[in-house]
């Protein structure tokens, strides 16, 4: 099991929460990832392994590091790279060697990648009738099983770069670093020792000096990702939204015993215009989910955010308006003061806009539905100068907004994560790093948004029955349901 650490254990500082691990090395880490830059260097001694086994591979790619070591002062570390800029009459030399020690085949798959334009001294050497398809496939299949830079497979191949290093004169460590180092190729992977060795293995490695070649990867990466097809995937998430047409069908006849109760007993009552105003928005837009289909699409996450935000707001009003002269009509205020900046701008433009969603001509009119727009000031901070992060922590609701809102404001703001989760696809292929491809073809759903909704909702119902109360028969109808 990983053991992530805790938010907790994070340093805040100015907005931004720094891992532990970033905090110590204060941004002296290496940019040196294995995946990318570190494996394809050393694939070749991976394709011996994977040809022969781990017990007699490690045994032939002792023999073929001991002739490259001869080569110290131009190969610092065992790269394929390195090899390859080897003078040609070195390479036919050293590739001469190989083929006494391991057959032509072994790394025969490289050829595809180095052919005789990249390698013409290689590819020459390590010509084989293997076909094309088969060779990628062999490289494929050892990239895949290294991917991961902790895996047995990949801390053997690290092994043999460390191991390079005790040969050439390069790896200073203690007597008992060294004993465990030389035991390592002797021990199954099922050892208890090595619980101790592997570790100390990849602390080695990824902690040397490594100078990047950046044509040898294009060439590499290029090369194996043009061969190979993507292989995309995506997560089938199941619909969970049984009965959400009998739950909208129920709020509706809530709202509208409420909606009575306004009109019949209270139609001045502003306090619970706004109240059943916020209510009604609510169920317009869970109205939406149902109706169009929303339960799995990018939409919905905006509709939960909107019902969380609706619901913190309706506490936050209650809680607040024996602070305030009259907090229902500073509400209405606010957001008609919010439409009159976007009327004054259009104005200001110059622009005829008439085919635009927005109907600036009507919203004009609902700005002076009830003061002339000329009294009526503009406030471009959030409501009552509180953001909803702190409206949340002041009416109890911190969870909500930490485990809900920020998910789904990623959504309505276009940040990376939404983007990746709803409209990149996985491309399983390791030729191609894994990448993402977009799905313009919209197969991947997300997950279904509608039991969050339900509970939303329901809490913004219950705000309405705690102030307005509701009927037996209607507390007796759910029950039953």
């Amino acid at each position: 099991m990983i053991n992530h650490s805790s938010l907790s254990d994070h340093d805040f500082n100015r907005g931004k929460f720094i891992t532990p691990i970033n905090k110590v090395l204060a941004g002296n880490m290496k940019d040196n990832p294995w995946f990318q830059l570190r494996l394809p260097e050393y694939l070749w001694l991976a394709l011996i392994l994977k040809y022969y086994g781990r017990e007699d591979g490690l045994v032939k790619c002792n023999l073929l590091l001991r002739k490259v070591s001869e080569y110290k002062s131009l190969i610092e570390l065992p790269k394929f790279s390195s090899i390859l800029n080897l003078p040609d009459d070195e390479q036919k030399k050293l590739f001469i060697q190989f083929s006494e020690i391991i057959d032509n085949e072994a790394v025969a798959p490289l050829t595809a990648i180095f052919t005789y334009t990249d390698a013409r001294c290689f590819a020459t050497h390590f010509f084989t009738q293997i076909s094309l398809e088969e060779r990628i496939e062999s490289i494929n299949e050892v990239i895949s099983k290294l991917s991961y830079h902790q895996t047995e497979f990949a801390t053997d191949l690290r092994f043999l770069v460390v191991y390079y290093l005790l040969l050439v004169g390069q790896l200073h460590t203690s007597k008992e670093n060294l004993e465990l180092l030389m035991q390592y190729p002797t021990l199954t992977h099922s050892n208890e020792t090595m619980r101790m060795i592997r570790p100390m293995i990849r602390a080695i490695e990824v902690g040397l000096p490594n100078d990047i070649n950046n044509d040898y990867l294009n060439i590499f990466w290029e090369g194996v990702s043009r061969l190979s097809d993507c292989e995309l995937f995506k997560i089938d998430i199941k619909p969970e939204h049984n009965g959400a047409e009998m739950y909208i069908s129920k709020i509706k006849e809530f709202l509208q015993y409420y909606t009575e109760l306004f009109t019949s007993t209270r139609p001045l009552d502003n306090r619970m215009l706004v109240i059943l105003g916020i209510a009604t928005y609510s169920y317009k837009r869970l109205l939406e989910v149902v109706e169009h289909n929303l339960y799995q699409t990018i939409v919905g996450r905006s509709v939960v955010r909107v019902l969380i935000e609706n619901y913190i707001m309706l506490k936050y009003l209650l809680k607040n308006e024996s602070s305030h002269k009259d907090i229902w009509t500073e509400y209405q205020y606010y957001g008609i003061g919010q439409y009159k900046l976007i009327v004054e701008k259009h104005r200001e433009s110059g622009k005829d806009l008439s085919d635009s969603h927005v109907m600036y001509d009507y919203m004009d009119l609902l700005v002076n539905e009830y003061k002339d727009e000329e009294f009526i000031d503009m406030d471009t901070s959030y409501f009552n100068n509180d953001a909803i992060r702190i409206k949340a922590q002041k009416v109890d609701e911190k969870e909500l907004y930490g485990l809900y809102y920020d998910y789904d404001s990623a959504f309505e703001h276009g940040l990376w994560g939404a983007i990746r989760e709803s409209s990149l696809l996985k491309c399983n292929s390791p030729s191609h790093q894994y990448h993402c491809v977009p799905d313009i073809e919209n197969e991947q759903k997300l997950k279904d948004i509608w039991c969050d909704c339900e509970k939303i909702m329901d809490k913004i119902m219950k705000v309405l029955e705690d102030e307005y109360g509701l009927p037996n028969y209607f507390k007796t109808e759910v029950t039953n349901d």
